[in-house]
């Protein structure tokens, strides 16, 4: 991966080659002082070290050589090579048998290393360290540091180390050397002299290797950040301690390892109204880490964003000023002069890095097209998506919107459900209301039909009375032979019917039957055999018709003998012996003034199908009983799901808040005054203030003083409360109020009979919740965030803001309204910290952003010629980006010397 700005290098920091006397000491010496300058770069590329500083013994014989080595390597193309920075060094032996280590930049050369043993007068041994120079410890270092060299002491938690070998007013003489930035420890959990601590001296601590053999080479090294490796750099990042410099022991990881990181790699504006016009497309690199965009008032630095916020489709949702302002930029311009960033050939494309994907976005003509590239870094065009702003999380604020986010705190609300499958809760919340409303739907229907229970009971009790008062009165069996006769009788003559009925189907089926089959014209063409066959055909068919001729008279004859002896059976005149009691019984009952003698059998039909009716209620309640269970099943799951989402919210703002020292934030649960009264009178279909004083009734100054949602809002236990509301208003009747209005009653009745759907919503209902924040004071104490002034409430809302997640995050000009002191305890310490999770590229004129806020990447951004152009990027290593912040910042000279006040004069030299 290419890295714009400053990067990690892993860099050894102490090594040794064979010119070192004891190199390979043990049984193999003699081998491994064979080894040859090849044989040596190859142990250290194998270990994927980046840079090394070559610090043999006094001596610095090899230097030359293992950089002439390496060009050499590079131009073979050799197995194994990886490049390699080679930085001239030296471990000299100083007065007193303290080791000191020496390092220059790459461009120097063995001379350099043979000049400064001279200059600190060592005359031993070269390659080792059987002597010690004449000039102290502290002059060794002045020499150093005067021939723009890094002085550095070499383990000094071990033998021949500052610590070990020094002691009292010497080590404190020692401590006071000028121009010292670090020092090589090799015991992380080594206690320092008490003399470093009462100094207040707090020296970058590194790591090297030491080695003496290959086995060793890459035990011991220390991540540097640099632009390129160079000492200038060096110095910069042994100043800059832990944002610098990371030793080995303390990570187990590549800080360079961003693959899964989501980051923005750079964006390319071409034929844009005032940029990338003609042949050359605005480019600008970002780094993975912190990207500050620097450049005088109108030099287009806050329009690159503007252009971001296109193909990441980042144009909904932003305060109206703001949009506003968007939608002038936007706008292709009419003529010269006229607002408008966009020409109808204006075309933007944003390369970046998300879930270990390499993938592109495209802006033109208002369509937005991904591409990924694939295993031969070729790209891929991928099916449109209309979720572009969801999958990319991008996040852009301005000072302005930061503040209008403090005025409508609950525009947060949706950034914390972005940070869990919101979507997921909506569809499952969805699914349940659907359920809920069925159940209930089929809980009235059944109970429609079992209150009907006690009509059909009470009707069928008085049908068995009146067919009591027939069969008291003896004539029970009667009615009973009667009704037998009638059904047999009613079956006979349905059986004669069906007789008739097939007599007469059968007789339609021999008329049509098909007329000299196989003897038309059409056939006299055909072979004689082939007639014949067909003629056999059609005689053998006629046979069939004339058989079914014969049988149709056998069913005539049959038929008319079939009803003649149907009708002469002996059981015709029990029937109408049964009938002519029965007549007589109905002239009997007449005579008494029965309006209908022929009741009884009517009663037995309704009887029957009364006590059917009976048999489907009991299935009724039965089903009613397990819908009942359900629908309270499905109403806890509801609630249930209600409160995982308060419990996701609250998690989400404890990981934000929970150690901020600026910003609190509350979640009031189910709070939203607004939204609870407008999804209520939505339930309940009237807007307006209507039945005000049931529902929210307001003072003067519209505050909520009354009613079932100003309960609800001043509610210590939210959940109970709004169960009890919902219990109220289901209760109401016209003579148990609970409290509310005439008016409000009435129409709660009406919806219950017209539309009591509207009653099962209101079971559901579950306001919006409601986000507080609160500024913490310099005391400590909480203040309602309306109170602080527009510096406070934008700095607070920007350190909640860079807590959201690990998505990119663009902030444009967050210092404005803002002092010096708040920009650094803010501004520039959140983002030293954020940055090392997640990408912040920040628009600033303010110098201590870039220099404090330790920006891995500097743009400075001109305009000049009608077009906004890149003028350079890089990091502050570079001595071209500080000139810059100088040029462009005020204030940058400052920020810059009081940020490297111990290194101030090295950098001006």
């Amino acid at each position: 991966m290419i890295y714009h700005g400053a990067k990690w290098w892993k860099f050894d920091f102490h090594t040794h080659t064979p010119i070192s006397i004891d190199y390979g000491k043990g049984p193999n010496q003699d081998t491994l002082k064979r080894r040859t300058p090849r044989e040596w770069l190859l142990d250290y590329m194998s270990k994927k070290i980046d840079c090394v500083a070559v610090t043999d013994h006094n001596s610095g014989e090899w230097i030359d050589t293992l950089k002439a080595e390496v060009n050499l390597m590079r131009e073979e193309n050799i197995d194994g090579f990886r490049e390699l920075t080679i930085f001239p060094g030296v471990e000299i032996t100083v007065h007193g048998n303290i080791h000191l280590l020496a390092i220059f930049d790459p461009t120097e050369s063995s001379r350099q290393i043979s000049n400064l043993l001279s200059k600190c007068e060592y005359n031993g041994t070269y390659g080792d360290s059987d002597d010690c120079t004449t000039k102290s410890f502290n002059e060794v270092v002045n020499i150093i540091h005067q021939m723009k060299g890094l002085a550095i002491p070499a383990h000094v938690d071990m033998v021949r180390g500052l610590f070990e070998e020094e002691e009292g007013n010497s080590l404190k003489k020692c401590l006071t050397a000028n121009g010292l930035l670090a020092m090589q420890v090799c015991n992380l959990e080594y206690v320092k002299p008490q003399i470093y601590n009462d100094m207040k001296l707090n020296f970058t601590e590194i790591a090297g290797s030491d080695s003496h053999h290959p086995e060793f080479v890459g035990a011991s090294y220390t991540w540097v950040k640099m632009e390129y490796p160079n000492l200038e750099a060096l110095r910069l990042a042994l100043h800059d301690g832990e944002d610098g410099i990371i030793r080995h022991d303390l990570t187990s990881t590549n800080p360079n390892e961003a693959y899964n990181r989501f980051f923005i790699e750079s964006i390319e504006i071409s034929n844009g109204a005032k940029a990338g016009r003609g042949r050359n497309p605005l480019k600008v690199n970002f780094s993975p880490w912190l990207n500050a965009i620097i450049g005088g008032r109108g030099s287009g630095k806050s329009s690159l964003i503007e252009y971001m916020r296109l193909p990441f489709d980042k144009t909904r949702g932003l305060p109206p000023k703001l949009s506003e302002e968007f939608q002038e930029f936007r706008k292709v311009p009419k003529e010269r002069g006229k607002a408008g960033m966009l020409t109808n050939e204006t075309k933007i494309r944003v390369e970046m890095q998300k879930d270990g994907r390499h993938i592109a976005l495209t802006w033109q003509g208002n369509k937005i097209i991904e591409e990924h590239q694939n295993e031969m870094g070729l790209w891929e065009s991928k099916e449109e998506s209309s979720n572009i702003d969801s999958r990319f999380p991008l996040r852009i604020f301005s000072q302005k919107h930061l503040y209008s986010l403090t005025e409508d705190p609950n525009y947060i609300l949706g950034i914390i459900d972005q940070q869990f499958d919101k979507l997921e809760w909506e569809e499952e919340r969805e699914k349940l209301s659907t359920n809920w409303l069925q159940t209930r739907a089929i809980l009235r229907d059944l109970s429609t039909k079992i209150n009907a229970k006690g009509n059909i009971q009470t009707e069928l009790d008085d049908l068995k009375a009146k067919m009591k008062i027939y069969e008291d009165s003896g004539h029970k069996e009667l009615l009973d032979e009667y009704q037998k006769s009638q059904i047999i009788n009613q079956k006979l003559n349905q059986d004669l019917q069906s007789i008739d009925n097939y007599y007469e189907r059968l007789k339609n089926m021999y008329a049509e039957a098909p007329k000299h089959l196989f003897s038309t014209e059409e056939f006299t063409g055909l072979d004689q055999d082939s007639l014949k066959i067909l003629n056999e055909q059609a005689n053998h068919f006629q046979v069939l018709i004339d058989n079914m001729n014969e049988v149709l008279i056998n069913v005539e004859q049959f038929k008319a003998n079939n009803r003649k002896s149907i009708e002469e059976i002996p059981w015709h005149q029990v029937r109408l012996i049964s009938e002519d009691k029965y007549h007589e019984f109905v002239k009997r009952l007449e005579a008494t003034g029965e309006k209908n003698p022929n009741a009884y059998s009517e009663f037995v039909a309704r009887k029957t199908e009364l006590e059917k009716k009976m048999s489907e209620i009991s299935s009724f309640e039965e089903q009613f009983k397990l819908q009942k269970e359900e629908s309270i099943r499905i109403f806890k799951d509801i609630d249930s799901h209600e409160k995982e989402l308060r419990n996701k919210r609250l998690e989400v703002i404890q990981q934000w808040v929970g150690t901020n020292p600026n910003i609190k934030m509350y979640l009031k649960v189910m709070g939203n005054v607004e939204n609870a009264e407008e999804t209520f009178r939505g339930i309940i279909r009237k807007s307006g203030r209507e039945y005000a004083k049931d529902i929210l009734e307001r003072d003067d100054d519209n505050k909520p003083q009354k009613g079932v949602i100003f309960e609800l809002m001043e509610s210590s236990t939210p959940w109970e409360k709004r169960k009890e509301i919902i219990k109220k208003i289901q209760t109401v009747n016209e003579t148990d109020t609970k409290g509310f209005g005439k008016l409000f009653i009435n129409h709660l009745l009406g919806l219950k009979s017209s539309t009591p759907e509207d009653i099962d919503r209101m079971i559901i209902w579950y306001p919006e919740d409601k986000i507080t924040l609160k500024l913490v004071n310099s005391n400590k104490k909480e203040e309602d965030i309306e109170t602080g002034s527009a510096g406070q409430r934008t700095a607070a809302m920007l350190s909640l803001m860079l807590l959201l997640d690990d998505s990119p995050v663009i902030i444009d000009q967050p210092e404005e309204d803002l002092d010096t002191k708040r920009i650094s305890d803010l501004v520039v310490t959140g983002l030293r910290t954020f940055k090392t999770k997640q990408q912040v590229i920040v628009i600033t004129h303010n110098p201590n952003i870039p220099v404090n806020g330790a920006a891995e990447n500097i743009v400075q951004m001109n305009f000049a010629g009608g077009q906004i152009q890149k003028q350079l990027n890089g990091a502050l290593q570079n001595n071209n980006v500080r000139e810059a912040v100088c040029d462009v910042m005020e204030g940058g000279k400052e920020a810059l010397d009081k940020r490297y006040f111990r290194i101030s004069r090295a950098l001006e030299d």
